[in-house]
């Protein structure tokens, strides 16, 4: 048994007072007067005897109790086995999940600050010459550098909030990698720090601890898990007009073990409020509800879905953007003069097309095109061939309507599949027979929102098959014999449309049917909104913006407010690929800005990761059972900062035994009031 305080034990010297009282009664004989003594002689000897032994017990007790109130302020304790691994000069090691899942509480404090409290309490447990590393999900600076326990505190005041969700097998290796890097393999300390969160945390039983190093696992477990959040949103119909009622569907989830009633969702564009929902949520479920809103006027929007929730309220809020009634520039390339591709497009304003002979194509003009038009080209010459291919790579959608006399190896080479002409074709042509198309399928994206009914009676465009190729692709349109009648193929964003049969008349109606222009309308949408996502979430790795004018050398920044920030990026074509930046960065609506022009690019909008929204939590015993059978890991179960400094030092440096010197001295004095009280002198 040690003391922490030996300089106490002089007070031992203080039982020699009971002892002097004892020997040296100071108070003074009553005499009593009896008439005749001799009959108290049996009854004197009884009475000093049971005084006397009553004063040894009251002696006792004094001596006790001085004994062991100075043992208590002289804090003894037996020293734990491991307390010698503490005391000598090792590397710790400290990783603290600093992601917005702390902001949950525990007795009214957010776990992130008993998290930071924590590693204070750790500092204060090793000796004075230990070096730290602390790693949080940032993974900013050196993090294979240790420094002094002053270093340490100043980092956790700088510490904050992190975006990145990181797994603990990952920051293991990050740990291992800074104490190899410091020629410190064995002896070391490790501290893991987190809620543990089960959905972010990553497999805990692929991590394996080695023996060699000495492991601690904190959880920081919340009282309760209650979370309401927004988890995605989309439109209806992605191509929004102006003052036309658009509807914006929202799936929101209750991660809690409580249901919500009369919770209020609003919906902002460009910080105005346009529309609000009411919803009531059973515990872990989730919901879709629609809002319908209106714009007046065009271009790009900064949009927001609102709600109130505590304390979790990092994911109360949803940004995105959306782009109201944006310009689709398409390119229709023809042999011969053709307005039926113009008179598609020309109803609608935010359609822009611009119409070449192939004998006076501008080749430059392809690469703003957001969809070219190919109809009635006989040969695809190996100029216009480079120039469709560097396009469709960049995002460019394609059509091709084939001439009646196509060169078959020029759209083979466009197509990347063998394109051959029908031997039946010139015979059903001839006789004029031509086939019916089967009603499309409801099943296919493509055609949501076209038709209110599908029936096998509805009236379909006739044609003749004319060109073949492998079946591949996605068919859109069939013939009754299922053979095909429109197909696309995909090339990443971007869609090459091809049509079996060419537009005139004689080989179909498709251009006089009713089905024509809103084909060829969808088509054009979807060149349009391929690349434009709503949002974007700080767990992608890269975000895609399409940009008019770009230039290789550009370069942009994103910008909120004061804030600005150049993430790496890239382009290709009309795109802007920005690598998402993991830190630094808040979500909310950013503004792409060319940095030497200045030039407004368009708006991006990031979330945080909704993993991190899912409160569901590896408990002390879930741990213990994943880690209980490695003899060098221990798991804490009282995660506020005095009770942990107290657990970790019994498990570590000592069990202290002043509680219990108190306790015993309380009860020796209790004992001397009693004799005191209660036995009384004869």
């Amino acid at each position: 048994m040690n003391f922490i305080a030996p300089f106490f034990l002089y007070g031992l010297s203080l039982i020699a007072v009971p002892v002097i009282i004892h020997f040296f009664n100071f108070q003074r004989a009553k005499k009593v007067y009896f008439t005749n003594v001799a009959f108290l002689t049996s009854i004197k000897e009884i009475t000093n005897s049971r005084n006397k032994l009553k004063n040894i017990l009251v002696l006792l007790a004094r001596i006790l109790f001085i004994t062991f109130l100075v043992l208590a302020f002289a804090r003894p304790f037996i020293p734990n086995k491991n307390s010698a691994g503490l005391s000598r000069s090792n590397l710790v090691s400290i990783y603290f999940d600093n992601s917005y899942s702390l902001q949950n509480e525990l007795d009214n404090k957010r776990l992130f600050d008993i998290g930071k409290n924590n590693i204070e309490q750790i500092k204060g447990v090793f000796s004075g010459n230990t070096r730290y590393q602390l790693i949080d999900n940032s993974f900013e600076g050196n993090v294979s550098f240790f420094y002094e326990g002053e270093k340490l505190s100043d980092k956790l005041l700088e510490l904050d909030f992190s975006n990145a969700g990181r797994t603990l097998e990952n920051v293991y290796a990050r740990q291992l990698d800074g104490l190899r890097n410091n020629s410190s393999e064995t002896g070391n300390h490790i501290f893991w720090i987190s809620d543990f969160q089960k959905s972010s945390i990553g497999n805990l039983n692929e991590i394996l601890t080695d023996t060699s190093n000495s492991y601690y696992l904190i959880p920081l477990i919340p009282n309760q898990s209650s979370n309401l959040y927004i988890d995605s949103v989309w439109l209806e119909t992605p191509f929004i007009k102006e003052q036309e009622n658009n509807i914006l569907k929202v799936k929101i989830v209750n991660s809690g073990e409580e249901d919500i009633e009369g919770r209020v969702v609003k919906l902002f564009i460009d910080e105005k409020q346009v529309s609000s929902a009411t919803i009531n949520l059973e515990a872990n479920a989730r919901k879709e509800i629609t809002m319908n809103f209106s714009v007046y006027d065009s271009g790009e929007k900064a949009c927001k879905i609102e709600l109130e929730d505590f304390p979790v309220n990092f994911d109360d809020e949803y940004f995105f953007t959306i782009k109201v009634a944006p310009k689709i520039k398409i390119i229709n390339i023809a042999n011969r003069g053709n307005n039926k591709i113009k008179d598609v497009y020309s109803s609608e304003t935010f359609f822009e097309i611009t119409q070449y002979e192939i004998s006076s194509l501008d080749y430059s003009a392809l690469n703003s095109a957001d969809l070219i038009i190919l109809e009635n080209i006989d040969e695809i010459d190996n100029a216009l061939l480079i120039s469709l291919q560097r396009a469709y790579a960049n995002g460019t959608s394609i059509v091709l309507f084939p001439s009646s006399q196509p060169d078959l190896e020029s759209y083979t080479a466009l197509v990347q599949y063998p394109i051959t002409i029908s031997e039946s074709s010139l015979q059903n042509l001839n006789a004029d027979s031509k086939m019916g198309l089967a009603p499309p399928s409801m099943e296919i994206p493509f055609f949501e929102g076209v038709f209110e009914k599908v029936s096998s009676s509805m009236s379909m465009p006739v044609a003749n098959p004319y060109l073949e190729w492998p079946r591949v692709g996605t068919n859109l349109l069939k013939f009754k014999n299922e053979s095909p009648f429109l197909t696309y193929f995909t090339q990443n964003d971007s869609k090459l449309y091809l049509f079996t049969t060419p537009l005139e008349e004689k080989f179909t109606d498709f251009s006089k049917h009713a089905l024509f222009v809103p084909v060829m309308y969808k088509i054009a949408l979807n060149s349009k909104v391929k690349n434009d996502r709503l949002a974007y979430s700080f767990n992608e790795n890269i975000a895609s913006i399409s940009i008019d004018s770009v230039n290789k050398n550009d370069i942009f920044k994103l910008v909120n407010g004061d804030f600005e920030l150049i993430p790496s990026q890239q382009i290709a074509g009309n795109n802007l690929m920005l690598n998402v930046p993991k830190n630094n960065l808040e979500s909310g609506t950013y503004a792409i800005e060319n940095s030497k022009t200045k030039r407004n690019g368009g708006l991006i909008a990031f979330n945080y990761d909704k993993s991190e929204s899912q409160l569901e939590y590896y408990s002390a015993e879930d741990l213990q059972t994943i880690f209980g059978e490695s003899q060098n890991v221990q798991i804490f179960s009282a995660p506020d900062e005095d009770e942990f400094a107290k657990e970790f030092s019994t498990k570590n440096i000592s069990t202290p035994l002043w509680r219990y010197a108190l306790l015993l001295a309380l009860f020796f004095l209790f004992v001397e009031i009693l004799l005191i009280r209660f036995w009384k002198d004869a």
